[in-house]
């Protein structure tokens, strides 16, 4: 039987944090599945860079806008915690990503990373081939939402 979707995204997730040297050089992973001091949610996947700067990571197949809200509420917990002297950035990691969530992310200038799960990863979590990049850890190439576009 096929693992269900919140499986397959942990699966997958495990899978990339024992990658991280490939995927994001520099960053370390500090915790998977961790919940926050004063809350019952869980972040997917903690990570910190040579920099000190914390990363908050939520994984999807395929990232909607619900996932902006996990990752701002993750981002938030991680500023509470630590009274707002880290730097803390929120990471979307999918497949592939619903366009109004790329295009709300740049309109807001929020600080948020969006990473392309690479495609050989989808084996992980037995997601079917074909979707998502080739290339690794790829981020988002906000490029391509032209900003006056986005707007009219």
């Amino acid at each position: 039987m096929e693992p269900v979707e919140f499986e397959k995204e942990c699966l997958i997730r495990d899978e990339y944090g024992q990658q991280i040297d490939q995927l994001k050089p520099g960053q370390i992973v500090i915790g998977r599945e961790t919940s926050y001091e004063e809350s019952k949610i869980r972040v997917d996947l903690q990570t910190v860079d040579q920099n000190d700067v914390f990363r908050e990571w939520e994984f999807k197949l395929y990232a909607d806008y619900k996932a902006l809200g996990q990752v701002l509420t993750y981002v938030t917990q991680r500023k509470l915690e630590t009274n707002f002297d880290t730097e803390v950035i929120g990471v979307i990691a999918a497949f592939e990503f619903q366009p109004e969530l790329v295009k709300t992310i740049r309109v807001l200038n929020l600080a948020i990373e969006l990473v392309t799960v690479p495609n050989w990863l989808a084996n992980a979590g037995k997601v079917l081939s074909g979707s998502g990049s080739g290339a690794i850890g790829q981020a988002v190439n906000f490029k391509k939402y032209d900003l006056q576009e986005v707007i009219n």
